[in-house]
């Protein structure tokens, strides 16, 4: 049996309240994939505020994921990409508001490992069909959301210093654990 799934991709958009100060326009650029020599750059934030947000970055990542069945075998790709034209920021002076918003890619990536990882593992994948392969990825971007919103919350947005750093050790040693799904 052989069925393809459309990418299925989820935009989150992450928010960050920091001091503003006014950015030079930057031309839009195409996705970024997440790699552990590619660190975010303010020159990545390519697109523009509301004028009615009050935060001070946003930050857009996406999972996308591609699945397909080859004689009984599960073939898969899930992808961790940050969308320049889509992610902004009011201050790019601060390397404190850089680092949390890199940390939402960062979980962005380690929630794209968890599935690939589930993915791998999945016994009889084939025989499942496309209704349960797709709740499986549903149940992961919710967690994925979830996760992002839990950081916002507790970190305040990357204002609390001590919750930022908390959180940047247990992704890193998060991400470590699951290098084999890189």
């Amino acid at each position: 049996m052989s069925f393809y799934f459309l990418p299925l991709w989820i935009s989150t958009l992450f928010l960050a309240a920091f001091p503003d100060t006014n950015p030079e326009p930057i031309a839009p650029t195409a996705d970024i994939p997440w790699t552990v020599q590619k660190r975010l750059t303010w020159d990545d934030f390519a697109g523009s505020p509301a004028p009615t947000n009050q935060h001070h970055a946003l930050t857009s990542t996406n999972m996308e994921m591609k699945v397909k069945c080859e004689n009984n075998q599960l073939k898969f790709k899930v992808d961790a990409v940050f969308n320049p034209k889509e992610s902004w920021t009011r201050n790019k002076n601060s390397a404190m508001l850089l680092a949390h918003e890199q940390l939402h890619f960062d979980l962005t990536e380690l929630h794209a490992r968890q599935l690939r990882k589930r993915l791998k593992e999945l016994p009889n994948a084939c025989n499942r069909g496309a209704a349960d392969l797709n709740r499986y990825a549903s149940e992961a971007f919710e967690k994925w959301h979830q996760e992002q919103d839990l950081y916002d919350r507790e970190s305040r947005h990357g204002l609390d210093k001590n919750q930022q750093l908390e959180w940047i050790a247990s992704v890193e040693l998060r991400l470590k654990q699951l290098e084999a799904y890189k």
